[in-house]
């Protein structure tokens, strides 16, 4: 088993050498602990991976619940998502619903018949959401945000990608920033280096923060674009509200015992190095937990964008461009991500997505 790090990456891990149908569970326990350590993994080569083998290596890197993040039974978007006709075009493989098939073709095995990615008007557009296949990101953290644990390990599998062909990510800033990334890539950004580089007088404003997430969040944003960061949605009817009478949107307090408070920052049990995480399409605003000040909508999401940004710089984040047998899993307790876009209308793009629920809340830094 070789290790080194990603090249040109701030953090991040390569395994080579080893086939991962055929670790340990000492094995397991030990990755657990380098992904702790280096936030994500990168094991090439895994082509012959069966779904029961990529579920046993997400559960064996850390405790998770039974329950699967994109139950598509369970899950209250993903219920109502398949009950509007499935237009995401994602499944779950019947013998191994750990395993949910992503992307963009048609995919015929493991019991499947089906075509991944729906009606998307968005393909070869370089506007429009990531999802659809343009060009606006979505950084997130793995989890329902409501009645269930955000997720410990995150992990995807590629089958298959287009062919190589790179593509401009644009923040839509001046100068110019963002970066350059092949078409389907995911890439990748730390919590850990988000927290590093506030001040000290930030650092210690932001441990008294509590993220307060809506209830049935995806649902709430669902008619919501991103804007050019991926860091924020965009609510022309909260923003035109506030321009014409400076008055933000002052939530009360919900009496929905399935949504979800967390700290700003979390902490790592193995490392006990701090996080910054938000998942910023879920959230409904911040409270100051020392003052009991209840920020606003429009300045809780323009606060979470301004903390997050720093973190998200071409030179902080991991730019994975997948190969067939890909295997990536990350502490999704400590790292954010997204998709990229950049697909084209007769691009193929087959993903296998294991994840399960957490089995307690993140813990406070």
């Amino acid at each position: 088993m070789k290790q080194s790090q990603l090249t040109n990456s701030a953090f991040g891990l390569k395994i080579e050498n080893v086939d991962c149908a055929k670790l340990t569970d000492n094995e397991l326990t030990d990755l657990g602990r380098l992904l702790h350590k280096h936030q994500l993994l990168v094991f090439p080569d895994q082509q012959s991976l069966s779904p029961k083998d990529e579920v046993r290596v997400n559960r064996g890197l850390a405790p998770s619940a039974d329950t699967v993040w994109r139950d598509q039974q369970t899950n209250p978007w993903e219920v109502f998502k398949v009950a509007a006709g499935n237009t995401a075009g994602t499944w779950q493989i019947p013998d191994e619903p750990g395993v949910l098939v992503i992307g963009k073709g048609r995919y015929i095995a493991n019991g499947l018949d089906v075509m991944l990615g729906g009606a998307r008007g968005a393909y070869g557009k370089q506007s429009g959401s990531q999802v659809l296949g343009g060009g606006l990101l979505q950084w997130h953290i793995d989890g329902a945000f409501y009645r269930e644990e955000p997720c410990r390990v995150g992990q995807m599998r590629c089958l298959e990608v287009p062919p190589d062909g790179p593509h401009w990510i644009d923040y839509g800033e001046s100068p110019v920033a963002g970066f350059s990334a092949n078409a389907g890539a995911t890439v990748f950004a730390s919590g850990r280096i988000a927290w590093q580089k506030l001040d000290v007088k930030t650092q210690r404003k932001v441990r008294n923060l509590n993220a307060h997430y809506a209830a049935h969040p995806f649902k709430h944003v669902s008619h919501l674009a991103n804007n050019d960061t991926g860091l924020r949605v965009v609510d022309e009817t909260a923003e035109s509200n506030y321009q014409s009478s400076g008055a933000d949107v002052i939530v009360e307090e919900q009496h929905d015992s399935d949504t979800k408070v967390y700290p700003l920052i979390w902490g790592c049990p193995i490392t006990a190095k701090p996080a910054l995480m938000i998942h910023p399409r879920c959230l409904s605003h911040f409270v100051n937990t020392e003052s009991n000040y209840h920020y606003g909508r429009r300045e809780s999401r323009f606060l979470a964008e301004t903390l997050m940004r720093p973190a998200i710089d071409a030179t902080e984040i991991v730019i994975h461009n997948w190969k067939p047998g890909d295997l990536v899993v990350w502490n999704n307790h400590s790292v954010w991500h997204s998709a990229t876009g950049g697909l084209q209308q007769n691009d193929r793009r087959v993903m296998h997505l294991t994840a399960f629920n957490g089995l307690k809340p993140p813990i406070p830094y």
